[in-house]
């Protein structure tokens, strides 16, 4: 086994031990940890911030270490979701069967982070930002929060790191989310025809969201046509035999990739408005989430980093903070060890081999090789 493989395994056993599960656990811990692991390295700009996050829960933190003038920044997310129901181990001790490291965040994405930490002991860093940023499982605040603040470096590129099995991820969807609350007097059931009907009018929008869903089944690019409207539930207080005085909508849509979110939120606002005249109680519509759809500008821009790989990029079922930097201006792939289809999984698992060939990669990046530059 090679020197990089035995310290990225170290790494990732460590990293691993955290507690991050994102409303649960805590990632100051992990990323003071961070910061004295990226300051033995020496950069000129090492930085750890925090940011207050909504619904009670513990603030996120991001590092961002800057090695002269970077020409790229890698990014990586160090919370997990929470571990859940069928470990068959603590998920919080890394456990090595065979070519498999298993433990909470291995495959998304602490792999990643591993393999960085590891690479910047084989390889003197050179015109490169390292980003670990938290909270990107629920709600990308962080990420919002250092965008917003203009705390992002001024780079060109950007790897963004997520579990692709290796292949470079080139686009995918965006994500706009909603909840929408119906209130009235409530009532016996034998009132119906004449008191305002919550579910009624919940229903009567999921109605149109669905139907808007049909119109627009053509649009898009091929692989990603239509914009995935989902009608997630509809809950209320109310019986077979009693009008409720509430009732909570929830839905979402995944605008596909070259798509405009201002045009899609635009149309449900205009949808919503629709349904007021037919409701005779009251109704507050709460945006929840409005995240863009991502592509990659300038594929051919990676080469240097990815040395023919680049020619065979794929496209991504789920969302990415990807988008979010790309809107903030910075061309973006997306690219890291690890499987989706073991992200979010009990006994989640990421394999040597896969932590060797991004090694590589991420070493390219964070020596600077760049076109005519060795």
């Amino acid at each position: 086994m090679s020197d990089f493989s035995t310290r990225a395994i170290d790494w990732l056993e460590s990293l691993i031990a955290f507690d991050t599960r994102n409303g649960i656990g805590d990632e100051i811990p992990c990323a003071k940890f961070l910061q004295a692991a990226l300051a033995t390295h020496n950069p000129d700009t090492l930085y750890l911030g925090t940011t207050p996050r909504s619904r009670g829960r513990s603030d996120g933190a991001y590092i961002l270490a800057i090695w002269g003038t970077p020409q790229i920044l890698l990014n990586v997310h160090f919370d997990t979701v929470p571990s859940g129901e069928g470990w068959s181990a603590d998920p919080h001790i890394m456990r090595r069967e065979g070519e498999r490291l298993i433990g909470l965040g291995a495959s998304d994405i602490k792999g990643a982070i591993a393999c960085v930490l590891a690479g910047l002991e084989q390889v003197t860093p050179h015109n490169v930002a390292v980003l670990f940023s938290g909270d990107e499982e629920q709600g990308s605040e962080v990420m919002r929060d250092i965008i917003e603040r203009a705390k992002l470096p001024d780079v060109p590129r950007a790897i963004i790191c997520e579990p692709t099995g290796c292949e470079i991820g080139q686009r995918h969807r965006g994500f706009i989310s909603y909840a929408v609350h119906f209130d009235g007097p409530g009532g016996h059931s034998s009132l119906s025809d004449k008191t305002a009907a919550p579910v009624l009018d919940a229903a009567r929008l999921g109605t149109a969201l669905g139907e808007y869903g049909a119109d627009n089944l053509a649009i898009g690019p091929t692989g990603y046509k239509g914009l995935c409207v989902n009608i997630g539930m509809i809950e209320s207080d109310g019986a077979h035999n009693v009008i409720p005085s509430r009732a909570e909508l929830r839905f979402s849509l995944r605008p596909p990739p070259g798509d405009d979110i201002a045009i899609r939120v635009t149309d449900i606002e205009n949808i919503s408005s629709k349904i007021m005249p037919q409701n005779k109680g009251g109704m507050s519509v709460q945006q929840m989430t409005a995240f863009p759809p991502f592509g990659v500008r300038d594929l051919a821009g990676f080469a240097p980093y990815f040395q023919g790989q680049e020619k065979h990029p794929i496209d991504l079922p789920y969302w990415t903070e990807a988008a979010m930097l790309s809107e903030a201006g910075i061309d973006c792939v997306v690219y890291g060890p690890g499987d989706v289809a073991q992200a979010h999984k009990a006994d989640e698992f990421v394999t040597i081999t896969q932590l060797e060939t991004a090694g590589k990669v991420y070493m390219r990046a964070l020596a600077g090789q760049m076109a005519g530059q060795s």
